[in-house]
């Protein structure tokens, strides 16, 4: 199966890796063969029975299946709330005109973009929640990175957006400040590309700082 995948401003492909064994009916047959060997091996005599030993092997894989689907009602509801954020995102007008804006930005003649304040900053306060829902352990960087770090660093390393918001009024962007200090060493520490690092808040802005302990919300 393929995905699109967004990078850079354009659309590529991605292949689904193939799908991993099924590691619960693996490890469920194991212990089925360690109960039938113990069996074999037990004398009546021995304090466990055929029944006990077949009881203990039932419970065991029936605890590795509950959690197996447990993880898998996790993996359902990250997929649904990512859904979700996306249609939240490709659904709102302000976002749609200030992606397109900042997609096709010229970073060799550095334009003023014509996007009224009301809707850079509803585009910021997008991603502003991002940090507290990390920061609430609700979501992960890896969770969001694939689908928004493109849309979100097209915003914050923007010159003409670091200009008339971001820097202009730094107290009110604490949020952003962190979330792209954090965002930028998740990609770092993953290898992955940067967009525009040469714009980072660490090189361009001399009071740059993110207030607040954020370290532990870096990795999932």
């Amino acid at each position: 199966m393929i995905l699109f995948k967004e990078k850079g401003g354009t659309k590529m492909f991605k292949k689904i890796k193939k799908r991993k064994p099924n590691y619960v009916i693996i490890l469920s047959a194991l212990i089925v063969l360690v109960s039938v060997i113990s069996i074999l091996l037990f004398t009546e005599t021995n304090e466990l029975k055929t029944s006990e030993i077949l009881a203990i092997a039932t419970a065991i894989i029936g605890v590795i299946s509950l959690g197996n689907e447990m993880r898998r009602g996790k993996n359902l509801a990250e997929a649904e709330f990512l859904v979700n954020l996306n249609n939240i995102f490709t659904s709102n007008d302000d976002y749609k005109e200030a992606y397109i804006a900042l997609d096709s930005y010229d970073f060799q003649t550095k334009p003023d973009l014509t996007l009224t304040n009301s809707t850079i900053s509803n585009y910021l306060t997008f991603f502003e929640t991002f940090y507290l829902l990390i920061k609430r352990k609700v979501i992960t960087i890896s969770m969001v990175d694939d689908l928004f770090s493109y849309r979100f660093f097209i915003a914050v390393h923007n010159p003409h957006i670091q200009k008339v918001k971001i820097f202009k009024s730094p107290e009110n962007f604490k949020n952003i400040f962190c979330l792209e200090k954090m965002w930028m060493e998740y990609r770092i520490e993953n290898k992955l590309s940067l967009f525009k690092p040469e714009y980072s808040f660490k090189i361009v802005f001399d009071d740059y700082k993110c207030e607040g302990e954020y370290s532990n919300y870096l990795h999932d």
